[in-house]
């Protein structure tokens, strides 16, 4: 095909010189690509082939930079529905935001005073302490599968007082490594409890056998 298009331009040049005299005329190729007469007597140029796509030769196409096929995670909190300790008095939140490639979270537990047990035997029961009584977060896509696990001690929870200066719950503010991706496929959120429940005060007598609680935005 370039092959033809020379030829034609080789061509057509001829056509348009033959006759003329050689040594007052000369085809020149412009810095558009086009190509002129050039009068060598009067100095005037003459367009003989505007098409400079005929004598451009095919410049290499830069690479383009692969674009994610995603929308960039919202920068706006997620707030979770509240999760309850089956039987228990026992509740908890989960928040979470997109920032900068990390899924930034606030973990809730309240009231405090319903683990008020389970910090006392920590300071009597050395072997207590050194367990990991707490909770595990399962944050799923929209078909039920895991897409980050947030794994959470109750011993790494700050407490928070009410303005009365009394402890009011325990929160938990951290974040994890997360891609935009992995974010905005989240769908649902899944509380399980890694607590015993004789450590939970309640005035419920009944126990419930505590069971995954999922929650929905």
């Amino acid at each position: 095909m370039r092959f033809s298009a020379k030829l034609l331009i080789i061509l057509s040049v001829a056509i348009l010189l033959y006759g003329c005299d050689s040594n007052q005329y000369q085809a020149v190729t412009g810095p558009d690509g086009a190509l002129y007469r050039f009068d060598k007597k009067t100095g005037s140029l003459t367009i003989m082939i505007k098409d400079k796509g005929l004598v451009t030769a095919a410049q290499p196409k830069k690479a383009e930079v692969a674009k994610e096929e995603y929308s960039a995670a919202p920068d706006k909190p997620v707030s979770w529905k509240e999760s309850k300790y089956p039987g228990k008095d026992l509740k908890a939140k989960f928040e979470m935001v997109w920032r900068e490639g990390k899924l930034c979270y606030k973990f809730s537990v309240y009231p405090y005073k319903s683990l008020e047990k389970a910090f006392a035997r920590k300071k009597q029961d050395y072997i207590y302490s050194l367990m990991k009584p707490g909770f595990n977060v399962e944050l799923l896509d929209k078909n039920g599968f895991l897409v980050k696990e947030i794994k959470i001690s109750l011993w790494n929870m700050a407490k928070v007082d009410d303005d009365s200066g009394a402890p009011k719950e325990l929160v938990l503010n951290s974040q994890i490594d997360c891609t935009g991706q992995s974010y905005s496929s989240i769908g649902g959120c899944v509380i399980k409890w890694a607590l015993e429940s004789e450590m939970i005060e309640d005035d419920n007598s009944d126990y419930i056998k505590s069971s995954p609680i999922k929650s929905e935005r």
